[in-house]
């Protein structure tokens, strides 16, 4: 007799899970990042993506900052990186301690809960893990549920996804759905990090892949670069937490001295997605945005003030904006009503 794998789903009434006692999700990262919750971070390779993740995994191992970014409490964190030497991500973790990139009290702590495993510091022939492998995934959920581990950070997407043969394919990727649903089931926060498009204004892939997680930051090149040195505009441009202005566009550069981070330039803001949104005149009000971006509607009124304060916007621009495109829904509906006589 065949036993049906899916009698034993849990089910609970509305009651019932109104009384339900849960743990409190903790902040990891703040304020975007909390234990369950997944996130994805993506750029054009050499815009700086690795080093802002090495940043954040030191932070969060030692209960530290990086820039406005807090790390409250010191977790156990699980790095795979699927392409680079074992020496260059020594070098990088080095220049970041030495540079005060992160903020640490005692670095001695960061560097005891941070592990590193990297697919060039094995064996050569030895497999390494794949992310649409079940193998893979098991093995990665086991290390992820150790008492103390509070972040997995997987670097890259496609090093990490040897047998998927397309990553704009939705239907291949729902195995790795489902493996970063298994993550949030464990507790612990992951990030991805990936690749741009060609273009370096989107995320490569499926959209899917964006669903998936509750962040998604993009790391754009700013129209004026430091060349040799990590420099990007960070946009989040999802987010299902509530912000603050420790989530607006900001031009990061990483010198000497750490991270140099201010407020991004009005060139570099021509791709925001909440400037977009307005003008494609699809939506009628910042709610409305706030919704299809998956961001605060606080985050997305602040985005448009500082568009007006530094000249990207007019002022009264975006009401003008909501204005014309509620003109051309009501427009719209007549038609389509006058279609259906």
């Amino acid at each position: 007799m065949t036993t049906n794998r899916l009698q034993n789903i849990k089910k609970r009434t509305a009651k019932e899970l109104l009384e339900a006692q849960f743990s409190p999700r903790e902040m990891v990262v703040e304020p975007w990042l909390r234990t369950e919750e997944t996130a994805v971070i993506w750029a054009a390779s050499g815009v700086g993506k690795t080093m802002l993740s090495l940043s954040l995994a030191l932070a969060v191992a030692g209960g530290g900052k990086v820039a406005s970014w807090d790390c409250p409490k010191a977790r156990k964190v699980i790095y795979v990186d699927g392409e680079m030497n074992e020496q260059d991500i020594r070098d990088r973790i080095v220049h970041l301690l030495h540079s005060g990139a992160v903020a640490l009290s005692e670095p001695g702590v960061a560097l005891d809960n941070l592990t590193i495993i990297a697919r060039q510091g094995q064996k050569v022939g030895m497999p390494f893990y794949d992310i649409t492998d079940k193998e893979g995934q098991d093995e990665l959920l086991r290390i992820a549920n150790r008492p103390g581990v509070g972040l997995l950070i997987l670097d890259n997407f496609t090093t990490l996804t040897e047998t998927l043969d397309d990553e704009n394919d939705a239907t291949q990727f729902k195995k790795v759905q489902d493996f970063f649903l298994q993550l949030k089931r464990v507790g612990v926060a992951t990030i991805l990090v990936h690749h741009s498009n060609k273009s370096g204004k989107q995320m490569r892939g499926s959209t899917a892949l964006e669903t998936t997680f509750e962040v998604v930051l993009g790391l754009k090149a700013p129209k004026i670069g430091q060349n040799g040195r990590a420099s990007f505009v960070t946009e989040f441009t999802k987010f299902r937490g509530k912000g603050d202005g420790r989530l607006d566009p900001k031009h990061w550069t990483l010198g000497d001295r750490g991270w140099e981070v201010s407020d991004a330039d009005p060139e570099d803001l021509d791709a925001d997605p909440v400037l977009l949104a307005l003008r494609s005149l699809n939506y009628v009000n910042q709610a409305e945005i706030a919704e299809k971006l998956g961001l605060n509607p606080s985050t997305v009124s602040r985005r448009i003030r500082k568009m007006e304060a530094i000249g990207v916007l007019k002022q009264g621009e975006a009401k003008k904006m909501f204005g014309h495109a509620e003109d051309l829904r009501s427009e719209e509906a007549l038609v389509d009503q006058e279609l259906t006589f």
